[in-house]
């Protein structure tokens, strides 16, 4: 199989893994054989390599000889990941205990720096909704002629529309019916 990075730009590959691929070994075509993929095996992707430039029958071969593979690395790995957890789960009770410490000094800190600010702000919004109380009142006081005299314009138009469009809609039903019953007696 000869593979290069305009290859791997037509089957889209990642831009790291081109890079990645001129890095190593040039702009030019490489001939892929089994030595060449095992000095960097690290290097790779070798999932994506398989799906994406295999055939689909060596594909479904590379797959299923890949699945032990997969099965054994997570076996081997389960014991690394449970000493792990044994070791991160205290630390990291540890740190939230410090952490929940911190926040409780920092709500404590806060909590007369918020009293202040509601203590001011209440006096604060009731005046402003006194002011804009006597506004909002005079908008909606001018606005509920022009609000009564388009209701009165555009009903009629409304009435017309939906008159037109309830034969169309019968319609649609109609056939939306037919269809359905069609399909339901090939079954």
């Amino acid at each position: 199989m000869e593979i290069s990075a305009q290859i791997l730009r037509r089957r889209r590959a990642c831009s790291d893994q081109i890079k990645e691929f001129v890095n190593v070994f040039g702009k030019g075509n490489i001939t892929v054989t089994k030595k060449l993929c095992i000095a960097h095996a690290q290097v790779f992707d070798w999932d994506w390599a398989a799906e994406n430039l295999l055939p689909s029958g060596l594909y479904a071969d590379y797959e299923a000889k890949s699945a032990p593979l997969y099965a054994d690395l997570g076996a081997k790995c389960a014991p690394l990941y449970a000493a792990y957890e044994a070791k991160s789960v205290p630390l990291y009770a540890g740190y939230l205990a410090k952490r929940v410490a911190l926040y409780a000094d920092y709500e404590a800190k806060r909590a007369p720096l918020d009293a202040d600010y509601l203590a001011k702000r209440v006096p604060l919004y009731a005046a402003y909704e006194a002011k804009r109380a006597p506004l909002y009142a005079d908008y909606e006081a001018e606005l509920a002629p022009l609000d009564a005299d388009y209701e009165a314009k555009s009903a009629p138009l409304y009435a017309v529309l939906e008159a037109k469009r309830a034969g169309f809609d019968a319609d649609y039903e109609a056939e939306l019916a037919a269809l359905f019953g069609q399909l339901a007696e090939r079954t």
